[in-house]
């Protein structure tokens, strides 16, 4: 799970990204580009236009009949609409969500999970607690149990801090259950936003159960469409965000529409790409779905 958005998807829409490139590559040869030193520094409504129409306005300038964007891409006045146009289109078809689930879940009776967060321990272990607790309050068949850190029981999943090189990362699954009916070890947390000092026990207890869903067969509630969570601020982050890809990390994991889940999504869910700093405990939508993997007793 990110603060603001997942950039690991290896799934990108050629189609699309062929679009900008046809205009792109269509005035790279423009023999009529006037030479650079016919330049002016842009206007913020002119960088606000090129940003709309998904090209970077860092270093453009201004030339004459249009902009030089991103170094060597010619642009006039039209070609900016046109492609603000088309780019408004492509969100204008709203993105998806809905419930997914992996091609295995765990099969065991109780998943033993263990935290070791050196000097953040007490502040694991209690979000841990908390999440542990959401899933058993659902009444299900499989059991959660938290062990002590001291304890010589061989642990299910194991919790851990982590220093991520991306500070936009708040915690990380080691993938989904395998088809020995195990769930995913271990989960790292980052223990440089949640240190020893961290405060909101829900927040990062939301976390923990995020991380948790994936360990037991979940993937992100907008799977089809990260943008829901996670937005996009440029054209690469909206290629990025739109799709995530089925294998994980070379394996074909699944991800396999959950019937009865809103497809028009739900706001909130624990599983959703990207967190928006607040706490989330499961919505209906998502007790349907975990109970349809594990039922109720």
């Amino acid at each position: 799970m990110k603060n603001y958005i997942l950039l690991n998807t290896k799934k990108i829409s050629i189609a699309l990204l062929m679009t900008v490139a046809v205009i792109a590559s269509c005035k790279k040869n423009n023999t009529d580009v006037p030479p650079a030193e016919q330049t002016s520094a842009l206007t913020k409504a002119e960088q606000n236009a090129i940003a709309s129409a998904g090209f970077s306005p860092t270093s453009a300038f201004k030339t004459e009949g249009g902009y030089i964007v991103e170094g060597d891409i010619f642009l006039t006045p039209n070609d900016l609409q046109k492609q603000k146009s088309y780019i408004a289109g492509l969100s204008a078809k709203g993105p998806k969500t809905e419930q997914y689930k992996t091609n295995y879940k765990v099969t065991l009776d109780t998943i033993k999970l263990k935290v070791n967060a050196g000097e953040a321990q007490t502040v694991f272990t209690n979000a841990t607690k908390e999440a542990v607790k959401r899933y058993n309050d659902l009444g299900l068949k499989v059991v959660f149990t938290l062990l002590d850190s001291n304890s010589l029981v061989k642990e299910d999943i194991l919790i851990s801090g982590q220093k991520f090189d991306d500070p936009r990362i708040l915690g990380q699954s080691a993938g989904f259950p395998s088809a020995d009916g195990k769930p995913a070890t271990p989960i790292k947390l980052s223990n440089t936003v949640y240190d020893k000092n961290y405060k909101d026990n829900n927040l990062l207890a939301t976390v923990v159960a995020h991380e948790i869903g994936h360990a037991i067969g979940f993937r992100h509630t907008d799977y089809a469409d990260r943008r829901y969570s996670c937005g996009y601020q440029s054209i690469a982050d909206y290629f990025r965000a739109a799709n995530e890809n089925d294998s994980q990390d070379g394996k074909d994991a699944g991800a396999i529409y959950i019937p009865g889940t809103p497809v028009g999504g739900e706001p909130g869910s624990w599983m959703l790409a990207c967190s928006d700093g607040t706490n989330r405990p499961f919505t209906p939508s998502d007790i349907m779905a975990i109970k349809y993997l594990y039922p109720a007793k």
